[in-house]
């Protein structure tokens, strides 16, 4: 004996009051209910599941002061918004009584959401109390009593629920904490064990490219100087995590001593001069000499200059950065103010939080950790001073740090007398790499220069690549350049005009660029004709299965994550040449093979036409005049030859048919699939008067589909359903929607021969038939014929059956849920 567990059925015994909804707002749907709710507002499921919950239930219309459905409304609502239970007050909410008339109901309701793992919501459980006897009213005192009782239950009930809820955002708090302080002590140790390798990175690198005794040839210094700069870049962005993550766990080490505050800061904005004069911007240092030295860390502010400079360059594209130094009563003050891209009034609030990145920014690149503005506000903080941004959209930002003059705020341990002076550390070097290489980019973005253009004429594949760094254009369009003829993009909307303009053989396109995205990209490509079938390999530097299959799900043909290794991108880019060109050629192969196909079909059609047409009217005239000149075996054989070129007839017809409904393009359009019913059946009663079918059709069911098709379609599915009714006295025809279903179902029921189930999956298939001739004529290509219509629409069919208990053929002319267990569904559709 099975002991796999109904939940459907322990849930529908339940005796509380629930019902199930689904989150369509405004209509929210009822799909579920227990018996007990089914009793207690007299209602049957038939009566309720798949109909709107207000259109089953609404207010008393003769009660002007109802408010149940409006409270009620506003709950669910708050559920969809919240994803959180949501308690209501008692309510008072009629509801109609067996006799039609509403009756006065008290409910006690809780709208409980049902979440996906994703976090969604999938249903609202709805659960009420009926507290009609509680609230009502009698002659006695206990009767009176009842309201303030119910209401102290009430409100008793929820007080707990209430401490539970707080209980649990305690735990909830204490969790996050904990993870925060993981997650802190986490990149502090990867940070600290990351600066080991890349020293012994750089150190090389730089020793290659100054070893004077043995200099580098031009294509091993790009490659040195590649190398170098990247992991000057990497080095900041593991400094900036480790003084982060330093700072988060309270172990920064800080030494506060005097420092000319002027000089230092205009020594740090000059390394940015040779980069910002290469552009169409200026650079303007404001730093007259202060009344007193500034008690700070040499290496901190450091930092915190470097950081808003490097902020300023990269989403200024003209006018001017300025860096100026000043001083009120009590404070040190540094503005770093540019003419750039501005922040949104909304996002100004985050900017300093740590991993947030203003979305839609249009930066010289969409790279960095986000944490750089959050590590100035902690490096402001542990100065004891204060960081402030204003800002408008295209006009402009200004950053300002205020620092207070002297040291009795700072901790006595940390202010020293004298430090001694250092140059420019290494980070300052990694922060002007980056400058000079978004200046790069910009000069590419603004003057392509030598770029590759597509080479309509060259027996090479083509590849487009995409990717908005510089660096990894340059060196993955080095890569594929022996073999293939590269053309770049500096972003998504480039590449999709490119592609557009001159679809290429391969994209290989990185994921996280601004403007558009690689996955925004691919969608853009796949719904574009013109650009749908081309291969188009994603890179980006987010690994892991969910990033993958998002990248997949996009419509991409493969993901590769970074760092690559060059031969398995190589690979990768050969083997999708290879399999487009081949899916091209198999195309192309097909499509000739189908054209011949059509014209043996017809040819075949026509040559077999002529003499099954003598055949038959041969046999028509020797029925006619010579049938009661034959002896009874030659009348069986006449009748044999004249049933047998009938067949024959109809079999070349339902052939021509079927192939055509392969053929040509759809013509979609709105129309009444009730009128085109009825007539097919006044053909069918014209054609045989002396049935008596009784057909019931629901008028009105309009859809949009290619009339022409579905007319054949309606034709086979309504004609199999008279033919094999034809030895039933009361023959009966049913053509609606199923309302059980959560979109369109159409379907066409009759009470005729019906089938066996367990042949059904022969059902759909050419020349498969579930009854013998002499049962019932038919060529068994009528309901391929069918299936390959419906599938054009993007449909499905499939059937339920029993023998001798007729047959229901379902069918959608759009997308649909899968249909319930124990259907019959075609391959094709499942």
């Amino acid at each position: 004996m099975s002991t796999e567990l109904d939940y459907r059925l322990l849930f529908e015994e339940s005796p509380d009051i629930l019902l199930v909804l689904l989150p369509d707002a405004p209509r929210f749907t009822m799909v579920g209910a227990t018996r007990a709710r089914l009793a207690v507002t007299h209602t049957t499921r038939e009566q309720i599941e798949g109909r709107g919950l207000f259109e089953v239930f609404p207010d008393d219309p003769t009660d002007a002061d109802a408010t149940g459905t409006r409270n009620l409304r506003s709950s669910l609502e708050r559920v969809l918004a919240t994803r959180a239970p949501d308690t209501m007050a008692v309510q008072k909410y009629d509801i109609p009584g067996p006799d039609g008339r509403f009756v006065s109901r008290y409910w006690s309701p809780k709208n409980i959401p049902v979440l996906a793992p994703s976090g969604g919501i999938l249903y609202i459980l709805h659960r009420v109390e009926d507290v009609t006897q509680l609230v009502g009213s009698s002659d006695s005192a206990e009767a009176l009593l009842g309201p303030a009782r119910a209401l102290e239950r009430e409100i008793v009930t929820r007080s707990r629920e209430l401490g539970a809820a707080n209980e649990a955002l305690r735990e909830a708090a204490e969790k996050l904490k904990e993870l925060d302080r993981a997650k802190t002590e986490f990149f502090s140790n990867v940070s600290h064990e990351f600066r080991t390798p890349l020293t012994l990175m750089l150190g090389p690198l730089e020793d290659a490219l100054a070893d004077g005794a043995a200099p580098l040839g031009p294509a091993q210094k790009a490659r040195v100087t590649l190398a170098h700069e990247n992991s000057l870049r990497l080095l900041k962005l593991v400094n900036a995590l480790l003084d982060f993550s330093r700072l988060q766990a309270g172990r920064a080490q800080a030494r506060f001593a005097p420092l000319d505050l002027a000089q230092y800061t205009s020594e740090l904005a000059g390394m940015f001069d040779s980069a910002i004069t290469r552009t169409s911007l200026s650079l303007q240092v404001d730093c007259p000499p202060l009344s007193q030295p500034a008690w700070v860390d040499r290496n901190l502010w450091e930092k915190i200059v470097l950081n808003l400079l490097s902020n300023a360059f990269k989403f200024t594209h003209e006018g001017h950065i300025a860096v100026r130094v000043g001083e009120d009563a009590r404070s040190m003050i540094l503005e770093v103010a540019d003419t750039g891209v501005g922040i949104p009034q909304s996002e100004l609030s985050r900017v300093f939080e740590r991993f947030h990145r203003v979305p839609g920014a249009a930066g010289r690149a969409y790279e960095g950790t986000g944490i750089g503005l959050a590590l100035v506000r902690e490096l402001v903080g542990l100065h004891g001073g204060e960081v402030a941004v204003s800002s408008t959209v295209g006009v402009g930002t200004t950053f300002r740090v205020q620092v207070p003059k002297g040291f009795a705020h700072l901790p006595g341990d940390s202010v020293v007398e004298h430090v001694e002076g250092t140059p420019a550390s290494i980070e300052a070097a990694a922060h002007l790499t980056d400058a000079k290489r978004w200046q790069r980019q910009t000069e590419a973005t603004e003057a392509p220069g030598p770029q590759r253009e597509p080479s309509s004429t060259s027996a090479r594949p083509r590849v487009l690549v995409v990717d908005d760094n510089a660096d990894l254009r340059e060196y993955i369009s080095s890569l594929l350049a022996p073999e293939y003829e590269v053309s770049t993009a500096l972003d998504g909307l480039k590449g999709l005009g490119a592609a557009q303009d001159a679809p290429p053989d391969i994209i290989v396109s990185d994921v996280m660029m601004p403007g558009l995205t690689g996955t925004e990209l691919v969608r853009e490509l796949r719904a574009d004709p013109r650009t749908a079938s081309i291969p188009i390999i994603l890179i980006s530097a987010r690994a892991g299965q969910e990033a993958a299959v998002a990248g997949l799900d996009a419509g991409s043909d493969d993901y590769l994550v970074k760092p690559f290794a060059a031969p398995e991108l190589l690979a990768r880019v050969r083997t999708h040449v290879q399999l487009a060109r081949k899916r091209r050629e198999w195309i192309t192969e097909l499509e000739a093979a189908n054209r011949e196909l059509d014209a043996f079909t017809h040819s075949v059609a026509h040559d077999l036409r002529a003499p099954l047409r003598g055949i038959n009217g041969m046999a028509d005239l020797l029925f006619e005049s010579k049938l009661e000149q034959l002896d009874p075996e030659g009348r069986k054989f006449l009748r044999y030859i004249h049933d047998s070129g009938t067949r024959m007839a109809q079999l070349i017809e339902d052939l021509l048919k079927l192939s055509r409904t392969t053929r040509g393009e759809l013509t979609r359009q709105p129309f009444d699939l009730s009128g085109l019913v009825h007539d097919i059946i006044r053909q069918l009663r014209a054609s045989n008067p002396n049935r008596r079918v009784e057909v019931v059709v629901t008028d009105g069911v309009r859809t949009d589909g290619d009339p022409r098709l579905l007319r054949a379609a309606l034709e086979n599915l309504l004609g199999n359903s008279w033919k094999f009714t034809g030895r039933q006295p009361a023959a009966r025809i049913e053509f609606g929607i199923d309302e059980a279903q959560r979109g369109p179902v159409y379907f066409i029921r009759d009470n005729g021969a019906g089938f066996d189930m367990t042949h059904a999956d022969k059902l759909f298939g050419v020349f498969q038939r579930l009854h013998a001739a002499s049962e019932f004529e038919g060529t068994g290509v009528g309901l391929a014929t069918v299936q390959r219509i419906i599938a054009r629409h993007g449909g499905r069919i499939w059937a339920r059956s029993a023998v001798n208990q007729g047959a229901t053929f379902y069918f959608t002319l759009s997308p649909a849920p899968a249909p319930p267990p124990g259907l019959s569904v075609p391959p094709a559709a499942r």
